[in-house]
């Protein structure tokens, strides 16, 4: 028997192969680095329990962590970025009034109320972030169970939208607390590239430079680059330099945890802490960038046990343009597969699929019951001669060939749409739409166990969709539909001044003003933080325009 190589097996997206033979190694890493798309990776994964645990012992720290970020930043023709970031308990200060008490729910017979089924059964998210799974919970109950009485519906309307506004605010406040308290300063390793003048350059290289004099160990260019072009303010650069050379590189801290907790670790007592000449260097390179500059779009790859969070909706990214995507492999994979139907230059270096939004099929309420929704797109669909349907339903059938022959699927209705097209017809796909699910948790993935997570986006993905816009948790149908209203308008060009509020370089994609169509929910977190788009950025590129 003759063996080459051992393999992972990655569901929905093959088989990823490692040498056999310690020799072949670099040749693998060499290629695998080559491989890499000129748009930044961000690979983000939790280590607790026992990892946790060892990561503590031997950096011999006073006191412990149930937590730790990886997190790597890659980029084609860059040294790779990787950081270790410590994570506390997050606690939410939630005022009585805030929460869901059983009072809430006097109207509902006890009997026939609805129980939320977490999606992702528990993980190390369950340890840091417990206020998360609370949250949706609550939302799920105030979407499934509230009815109200004939009498009293003006109050009890009034009290519902209250504890709604309510559970936004709550999410609103975790998510700054999670970038803060994890992340810190080292938030800046997750925005998108942009472009440096020369200038610029020349002051990184002699900020590295004089770096390596002070610290006395390799620093990363790559790592000062992003450090650099991310930083919110001087502080923060200073405050990640600092960290540098303290630790000598090989983990940050955010605002979890004092530096006195490090103290052990710390390379050097004071005179590890930047000179002034480094400050100049950060203060000068940091004052030629402009406020709101134009970045290029990021893929975050999260791991199974951080994946249900919307990392998307962090301060730093909310504004940005970020696509998600279960591994690295399946980034190669997704852009070899759907570049082979229609392509075209990103403006960034990489060919990228690209979509026309007027040759699309909608699949419009379906089931029949979601009547303002379909008051809301049914004529203005028609407007536009799409083809679809609107509250019947066609066959299995029918919806395969849409998927197989636009551009663009469009579904407005419960759930991913998994009940009419079920996902192991879409795999047998050889070629998929760019899809937009709008329906409750179209974009959740079930986690069992130590198994993959499973999901709708994935299946569209592997059967050839270059990418999907989903919900990661239940939401009305009124707000989403506010939200599918502007992200459709902005593709078809028709509100592009009003949404384009900053300067944007090259063609627009898939993902490009999803931040503006959040922000049309009258719940802009709530609601606009739930829809995610999985995939690779995907140019929105009009045939009639060619």
């Amino acid at each position: 028997m003759v063996t080459t190589s051992y393999f992972f097996f990655y569901p929905y997206f093959g088989c990823r192969f490692v040498p056999e033979k310690l020799e072949d190694l670099e040749e693998h890493v060499t290629g695998f680095f080559k491989c890499l798309p000129t748009i930044p990776i961000i690979c983000i994964s939790m280590l607790g329990s026992d990892y946790a645990n060892l990561i503590g012992e031997m950096l011999l720290l006073p006191s412990f962590f149930p937590a730790w970020i990886l997190l790597s930043r890659l980029l084609a023709n860059s040294q790779p970025v990787v950081m270790l970031l410590p994570v506390n308990l997050l606690h939410e200060e939630v005022q009585l009034e805030d929460g869901i008490s059983d009072q809430k729910f006097s109207d509902v017979d006890t009997g026939s109320i609805k129980h939320w089924h977490c999606p992702w059964g528990y993980t190390v998210i369950d340890c840091v972030l417990p206020s998360y799974k609370q949250l949706l919970e609550e939302n799920f109950l105030l979407l499934s169970n509230t009815t109200f009485a004939a009498a009293d519906i003006q109050m009890k309307n009034a009290s519902w939208w209250s504890q709604r506004t309510m559970l936004n605010n709550r999410l609103n406040k975790l998510l700054k607390s999670m970038e803060i308290s994890w992340l810190g300063p080292w938030a800046c390793l997750l925005l998108g590239e942009h472009s440096v003048p020369d200038h610029i350059e020349k002051l990184v290289h002699k900020l590295v430079s004089a770096l390596k004099s002070e610290g006395r160990f390799e620093i990363n260019y790559s790592l000062i680059s992003a450090i650099i072009g991310g930083a919110k303010s001087v502080a923060d650069a200073e405050s990640c330099i600092n960290q540098l050379l303290l630790y000598k590189g090989y983990f940050g801290r955010g605002a979890c945890c004092g530096e006195e907790r490090f103290r052990a670790f710390s390379a050097v007592a004071q005179t590890g802490l930047a000179t002034e000449f480094i400050h100049d260097l950060v203060k000068e390179a940091l004052a030629e960038y402009a406020e709101q500059v134009a970045r290029e779009p990021v893929i975050i790859v999260l791991d199974s046990d951080v994946q249900m969070l919307p990392w998307e909706n962090l301060p730093i990214l909310r504004s940005q343009e970020v696509y998600r995507m279960p591994s690295v492999s399946s980034i190669f994979l997704t852009l070899d597969k759907s570049c082979s139907h229609h392509k075209r230059d990103s403006g960034f270096g990489t060919i990228i699929p690209a979509v026309d939004p007027l040759n699309a099929y909608y699949l419009l309420n379906p089931s029949g019951d979601l009547n303002d929704t379909q008051l809301e797109f049914e004529q203005w669909f028609r407007n536009q001669e799409l083809e679809g349907k609107a509250g019947n339903l066609p066959d299995t059938k029918e919806l395969i060939m849409a998927l197989q022959n636009h551009d663009l699927f469009l579904y407005f209705g419960h759930g991913s749409g998994t009940q009419y097209i079920p996902e192991k017809e879409v795999q047998k796909l050889h070629q998929c739409a760019a899809t937009l699910l709008m329906g409750c948790s179209s974009g959740s993935l079930l986690h069992r166990g130590c198994y993959a997570p499973q999901g709708a986006p994935l299946s569209y993905l592997f059967a050839g969709s270059p990418s999907v816009i989903a919900n990661l948790w239940d939401v009305t149908d009124k707000d989403i539909d506010r939200f599918g209203k502007a992200l459709l308008k902005s593709w078809l060009h028709e509100e592009l001044d009003a949404l384009n509020n900053s300067p944007r370089d090259g063609p627009n994609r898939i993902a490009s003003f999803m931040s503006q169509a959040r922000d049309s929910c009258k719940l802009p977190m709530l609601i606009g933080a739930s829809p995610v788009c999985y995939g690779v950025p995907t140019v929105i590129w009009k045939k009639s325009q060619s």
